[in-house]
């Protein structure tokens, strides 16, 4: 039909129409989803000689793509096709034509071109290599923002200071840790470090030396960790670890190890021992992961109570 494809696009008729009926060597087709056409101005039903019926009839089967292929269709996609050169099956006409999704369909604009076949596949190529252009563009920007997602993915899960990760992600791991545990996988434990007297350590050495010893307790907790350990900075001069599949025994026996090795290592020279305190504290059923955290938090205060520089394991009697 050549009338209303204003109303058939969902737009204002009134306004549309006089424009569409205007065009004498601009064709606008409406098609739906299966390519069949459903209405089109007086300068596409020009095109065909009398003979031929448009009502119901397939948009590829009067134009093609030089060739022999077929007009791509947009379906819902919300933007534009690149430009499609296409030739009338019925005579060696050329348009220059683009698709664009609508309300109900599919429009086709068709602008006439007065060039040979040659000149068509011609300008078929030119398009076709613009298009690659244009697909090696638009992969070399998604690898840029795949990129600059890590990053920042990255920046917002770590520590700056010791590149361990943040509170915040450690957080959301022991939450998927404890829930894995809920569901009968392997238990797992957590071992809750602080510094002893890390203010000390920056009155009397600066805070860059305090920031020394933040990060080398942080490799020492790289050093000791497994694969599938997870070592965060959980505040200050706090950190904690996920061990999962862990006994609270073989939990406690990695907190001694990087006690020991803390211990003995003169960081800051004159001597200065440097020592950490540590809370065990294993996975129980029907806890929260913030009580698991306050189980090993109890067990770290008893080591403060105790003397410092010693690992305390949780139990009832705390």
């Amino acid at each position: 039909m050549t009338f209303n494809l204003g109303s058939w696009i969902d737009s204002d008729s009134e306004v549309l129409e006089p424009l569409f009926r205007a065009l004498q060597y601009t064709f606008l087709v409406c098609l739906d989803d299966a390519g069949v056409l459903q209405a089109w101005n007086q300068a596409f039903a020009d095109l065909f000689p009398h003979a031929i019926d448009l009502d119901n009839r397939r948009f590829n089967d009067l134009l093609t793509v030089p060739g022999d292929s077929l007009l791509a269709l947009p379906g819902n996609r919300p933007s534009a096709l690149p430009t499609q050169v296409l030739r009338l099956k019925h005579a060696n006409h050329y348009f220059r034509c683009v698709t664009l999704p609508v309300e109900k369909g599919v429009l086709v604009c068709g602008e006439r071109l007065n060039i040979s076949e040659d000149q068509a596949l011609n300008t078929l190529s030119q398009l076709t290599n613009e298009m690659a252009g244009m697909n090696m563009q638009l992969a070399q920007k998604h690898r840029e923002l795949q990129s600059a997602y890590s990053e920042i993915q990255h920046i917002s899960r770590t520590d700056p200071l010791t590149d361990l990760p943040n509170r915040r992600y450690f957080m959301e791991r022991l939450q998927d840790t404890l829930e894995e545990a809920t569901h009968g996988n392997p238990s797992f434990a957590l071992v809750l470090f602080d510094l002893d007297h890390f203010k000390h350590i920056n009155d009397r050495f600066g805070h860059d030396a305090g920031d020394r010893v933040l990060q080398y307790f942080a490799e020492l907790l790289k050093k000791h960790g497994r694969k599938s350990d997870l070592s965060a900075r959980f505040g200050g001069e706090e950190f904690i670890a996920l061990l999962p599949n862990t006994t609270v025994a073989e939990a406690r026996r990695f907190a001694e190890r990087i006690r020991s090795e803390l211990a003995d290592r003169n960081l800051l020279g004159n001597d200065y021992r440097i020592t950490v305190s540590a809370g065990v504290g294993g996975y129980a059923p029907q806890l929260s992961r913030e009580e698991l955290i306050k189980q090993a938090d109890l067990a770290l205060y008893v080591a403060k109570n105790q003397g410092r520089d010693r690992v305390e394991v949780f139990s009832s009697t705390i």
